[in-house]
């Protein structure tokens, strides 16, 4: 799984703030470092500084507090650096190279060249996703989004989800009709598993910050319910806000859990 260079930057960002923090409560520490060493069935204390080793008696405890918050503090440090100085290397590596391989999946002559390396292994799943199915035609204006083998989505978080199911070979259509007794819907993606052959049905809820969707979510997911197609059972849902977008570490997270993890 290839990590986003966005969310290596949020990480990068959130290590130096606790670094920063760790700077900060250094200059606040006694001098000294807390040596504890065992005698018999109790331990000494014993603090190190550059004239030597002295021992500090236990009526000192508030000194050996600071003394031992500083020495978690100091190994915390050792550890939040090496991370983030794997995170510099990671950004050095991968910076100039994301996102090429999603790019040539969505040129117009090389996803063509390209399309027979990533279809269902499975010629009777494969015959399936490539057969015609009556899809949503409502709000077409609203396909605005390029997915994979030409096909237009509704949003950036379909496209996500489109593209990661296509690279793993995982049957699906986008859009397909399906009956709930006297109900219609179109979930957003219904899927096969490409072993067991298995429907799955994935919804992405992206606008929870409006309260009228947030109702209508919870009615759909009541009605699916009510037909037998439970939510992590059956059915994947993934949900949305303005401040929490769905990420592609999520995405793969779930394909990997559903329809993977049978093939490790």
């Amino acid at each position: 799984m290839v990590i986003n260079c966005n969310i290596m930057k949020k990480k990068e960002e959130q290590l130096q703030k606790e670094l920063n923090s760790i700077n900060n409560k250094e200059k606040k520490f006694p001098k000294g470092e807390l040596r504890c060493a065992k005698n018999k069935s109790r331990y000494k204390w014993f603090v190190k500084k550059q004239k030597g080793t002295s021992y500090l008696p236990k009526t000192q405890r508030d000194l050996a507090e600071k003394l031992a918050e500083k020495k978690y503090y100091s190994y915390k440090k050792q550890e939040l650096e090496g991370m983030l100085a794997a995170c510099k290397a990671y950004l050095k590596i991968m910076q100039p190279i994301e996102g090429q391989t999603e790019k040539l999946l969505y040129h117009p002559e090389y996803s063509k060249l390209l399309d027979k390396h990533f279809v269902p292994l499975n010629e009777t799943l494969l015959e399936w996703q490539n057969t015609p199915y009556e899809h949503c035609n409502k709000y077409e204006e609203a396909l605005i989004v390029k997915g994979t083998q030409g096909k237009m989505l509704r949003s950036k978080s379909e496209a996500i989800i489109d593209m990661v199911l296509y690279k793993n070979k995982i049957p699906f259509r986008y859009e397909e009709k399906l009956a709930l007794g006297t109900t219609i819907l179109y979930p957003d993606f219904v899927i096969r598993h490409p072993m067991t052959g298995k429907y799955y049905y994935w919804e992405h809820f992206g606008m929870m910050d409006d309260e009228e969707y947030r109702s209508h979510t919870c009615n759909k997911i009541r009605l699916y319910c009510e037909n037998g197609i439970i939510p992590t059972i059956k059915l994947i849902t993934t949900f949305e806000t303005k401040d929490n977008p769905l990420s592609i570490e999520k995405v793969e997270m779930i394909v990997q859990e559903y329809f993977l993890n049978s093939y490790l």
